[in-house]
């Protein structure tokens, strides 16, 4: 048995076990005493933003379609003659898969015949089965997904933000990628980006629940290795990233679209950051969102008031090793009026001294709710996750959020310049 590091928060009284198995696989059990749910979920760092890296088999350079990533978890799931959600809803387990900007994961549900779940999930992800025909008829379903969110007024305004803001980054492309890339993606395409980026030293498992550390470790490595290849290539993943501006693309982008309601999106564009900066940059712009933008917000009752807010404003930050941004979005009867009043509202914060009372009040709330949500599968397998692509220890944002000031609020609203690295897109009225 390799190796069992120890990761405990009395704060959220919970455990996380890890351990890196000879293959390279990390794998992550977060104990939960006295929870009947289990949950399972086998990822890999690679999700919309890597296009272009050496492919690990053949060690050359190599450039493929937008939408790979997305592309690939879509048939891993399929296997042939049967649909993975199909196989696992015969033994009574709900499962399902995402793909983001930097990673992908594939995971399960289950209270009964947990051991059962962990095999297949193993063996879904790690036996592909890519042809001409089903990637050609995957091609029509994904591109039916574009056309569909294509026509969702939220998530353009998004979307067309990032556009906004990056001139050659790609995260300002759909993660599901465009009609025209996926129609280039190739069987060869996806053996290529899953024999380097599904290799195990790329790839992390995690178990959430009341479970045996030590009989799941064995389970996860002796079902990984009926899959392995001898020569299997365990040579460092290379991915090179596109040189990007400073400078936005684009100070304005408006769209027309058939809707009863105008969508607004600001975005800030900023340095980029990692390890614990990031994670910090993620928790004081919740903070901020709690004081400045919740619907208790003196702001927010203003702009009700005036009958330019729908409903919430949503004001988070995002960022990983390649990008970084603030995004604030709100629906509106009058998106360009809400979008200048966001602007001054943001000038005016960040120039005035803070409210050390509210702000004390917001902290102490969001401590509250860390403490109180810990007993929540999905956010423990979320900070797991978090560790991993960042790099941080275990519990990281725990300490981070009870050693946050006045000043790191200062300093965050200090990045949010409108006259250098901000950008608005809208969403009108026919």
């Amino acid at each position: 048995m390799n190796k069992i590091d120890v990761d405990i928060s009395k704060d959220l009284n919970e455990t996380t076990y890890s351990t890196t198995l000879d293959n390279g696989l990390q794998v992550y059990i977060c104990k939960k005493e006295g929870y009947n749910k289990k949950i399972g979920m086998f990822g890999t760092k690679y999700g919309s933003v890597i296009n272009e890296f050496v492919d690990i088999t053949n060690n050359k350079r190599v450039r493929v379609p937008d939408g790979v990533a997305h592309f690939l978890e879509h048939k891993l799931f399929e296997q042939e003659g049967a649909n993975a959600l199909d196989l696992f809803s015969k033994i009574g387990v709900s499962s399902n898969a995402y793909t983001s900007f930097d990673h992908t994961v594939y995971y399960f549900e289950t209270i009964e015949k947990y051991e059962e779940a962990l095999e297949l999930l193993i063996k879904l992800v790690r036996t592909p089965y890519f042809t001409d025909e089903n990637v050609e008829k995957e091609q029509g379903i994904i591109g039916q997904e574009i056309s569909m969110y294509d026509d969702e007024p939220s998530y353009k305004v998004y979307f067309n933000t990032l556009q906004a803001m990056y001139n050659s980054n790609p995260v300002k492309i759909d993660i599901a990628g465009t009609i025209e890339s996926i129609s280039n993606i190739t069987k060869d395409t996806l053996y290529t980006c899953y024999n380097t980026f599904y290799s195990l030293q790329n790839m992390f498992f995690i178990v959430i629940g009341d479970v045996d550390v030590e009989k799941t470790i064995k389970i996860i490595e002796n079902n990984v290795n009926k899959y392995e290849k001898a020569n299997k290539s365990k040579s460092d993943i290379v991915v090179f990233n596109s040189k990007e501006d400073k400078k936005v693309n684009k100070k304005l982008i408006e769209q027309s679209m058939d809707v009863y309601m105008q969508e607004v999106s600001i975005g800030y564009k900023l340095e980029i950051v990692e390890h614990q900066e990031l994670i910090k940059r993620q928790i004081v712009a919740d903070i901020i969102s709690d004081m400045y933008f919740s619907k208790l917000s003196k702001f927010y009752e203003d702009q009700y008031a005036l009958g330019l807010l729908n409903d919430d404003i949503s004001f988070s930050y995002e960022g990983s090793r390649t990008f970084s941004h603030v995004v604030v979005i709100a629906e509106s009867k009058d998106a360009k009026k809400l979008a200048n009043n966001i602007i001054e509202y943001i000038d005016l914060i960040k120039n005035q001294e803070i409210d050390k009372k509210l702000f004390d009040l917001t902290k102490k709330k969001k401590i509250g709710e860390m403490f109180l949500l810990s007993d929540r599968l999905d956010l423990s397998y979320r900070r797991v996750i978090d560790k991993i692509l960042n790099e941080t220890k275990m519990y990281d944002d725990v300490e981070i959020i009870k050693a946050i000031t006045v000043d790191d609020i200062k300093n965050f609203l200090g990045l949010l310049k409108n006259d250098e690295n901000m950008v608005v897109s809208v969403i009108k009225q026919k």
